[in-house]
């Protein structure tokens, strides 16, 4: 990577460190624009560090718990427990303004420093200097024309017998793929639907719950996450007392937990009466989303019978006055703040990968299959050992 491309991936990163580094980092749809709690943000670096040091022991691969290096530490979230691991950590990032947050929330003293990497290399680390080096999340938004030269780069600064782990993706999945990757097996779509509370009537267009204990009576394991939107929920129709769809798609309640075969979750479901009043039959179902309801195949529903009541009068809503416009001040820092930050996506086929480690003088132990880029990609963790 040259010096002002280089510059460029930088200037990107620090916008996100500046507008929002947590999301930056763990880019949670749901946590976009300033929502992740701080502690919850961390927390989950934990959980992330305490699976994939699991992943290392199951494999056999051993370190030295002397130095560390994370690469692309962000604000720290998964320095700060890797740091509980080793002797000294350094984390190391592009953006100045993720380094200066780390630090913020550094809770390991001298024991864990985060450095800016001012070039598109690692000189600025020795040779055989460290014991572990990291990466997750990070060479996935590098140009695949360049992690191959940053892969090199763990192995240099790894000692003799240093253990290098790093993730990054080896393939992107057609739809047709991941839908035939994350679809149930045919014996997965059996549920127990149990209603236990219900609102005897609600007004058009109004909200009511719907609590229900939901059973597992398939072969297969229910996750409560599925990537790439192939979600297991609770949902529900509305049909005419006859039995005629009206509302073929209304309330959506994800799992509360991953259900093993015969295990039950209680699910509260959040539903809306339809527009015109009258009898009705709420039916409830499970699906999973962009594949198939449950019903489609051969699953047992739920129903009950709800009174939707004419909706009151609604009174005369004042019209909100127009926004004010934005100030001469706040344009002008914006434009100097530059253009929304963005992710870019790309892929380093496995093959590509092992022979850089070789070439580097080290050995891919494993190759761990992680989804780690979501359902769409085909992710790997490499476990790698410096010769």
């Amino acid at each position: 990577m040259d010096l002002a491309q280089f510059r460029l991936l930088a200037k990107n990163w620090d916008r996100f460190g500046q507008r929002d580094p947590m999301f930056g980092v763990l880019s949670d749809p749901t946590k976009f624009n300033g929502r992740w709690q701080v502690e919850e943000f961390f927390e989950s670096g934990r959980v992330h560090v305490n699976h994939l040091f699991g992943i290392l022991e199951a494999h056999g691969a051993t370190w030295q718990a002397g130095r560390a290096l994370d690469f692309g530490a962000g604000v720290g979230r998964l320095t700060q427990p890797i740091a509980e691991r080793f002797a000294h950590t350094v984390g190391v990032d592009v953006a100045k303004s993720m380094v200066a947050l780390a630090r913020k929330h550094n809770a390991h003293g001298s024991r864990c420093e985060y450095v800016v990497n001012p070039n598109p290399d690692l000189r600025q680390f020795p040779s055989a200097s460290m014991d572990f080096v990291h990466s997750c999340l990070v060479l996935q938004h590098i140009p695949p024309e360049v992690s191959p030269g940053y892969i090199a780069e763990f192995l240099r600064i790894a000692k003799p017998g240093g253990l290098v782990v790093f993730q990054v993706p080896a393939q992107v999945f057609t739809e047709a793929e991941v839908d035939a990757r994350l679809t149930l097996p045919p014996d997965g779509y059996r549920a127990r639907l149990e209603v236990r509370t219900f609102p005897l009537d609600l007004e058009a267009g109004a909200q009511g719950s719907v609590s229900l204990t939901v059973t597992n009576e398939s072969a297969a394991l229910w996750h409560q996450h599925i990537p790439s939107g192939r979600h297991l929920c609770v949902a529900n129709h509305w049909l005419d007392e006859h039995g005629v769809p009206v509302v073929p798609d209304d309330g959506r309640a994800r799992l509360p937990h991953d259900l093993a075969p015969g295990q039950s979750g209680e699910v509260t479901l959040t539903v809306t009466a339809p527009s015109q009043p009258g009898r009705y039959l709420l039916e409830v179902d499970l699906v999973q989303e962009r594949i198939a309801w449950f019903a489609q195949r051969g699953s047992s529903t739920a129903r009950v019978t709800l009174e939707v009541l004419p909706a009151p009068p609604k009174a005369d809503v004042p019209v909100p006055p127009a926004p004010a416009r934005e100030g001469l001040l706040a344009r002008i820092r914006r434009r100097l703040q530059g253009p929304e930050p963005f992710f870019e996506m790309h892929v380093v086929p496995r093959a590509v990968v092992e022979q850089t480690v070789r070439a580097a003088g080290g050995q891919v132990l494993h190759a761990v299959e992680d989804g780690a880029a979501g359902g769409g990609w085909l992710s790997y963790t490499y476990i790698c050992r410096k010769n």
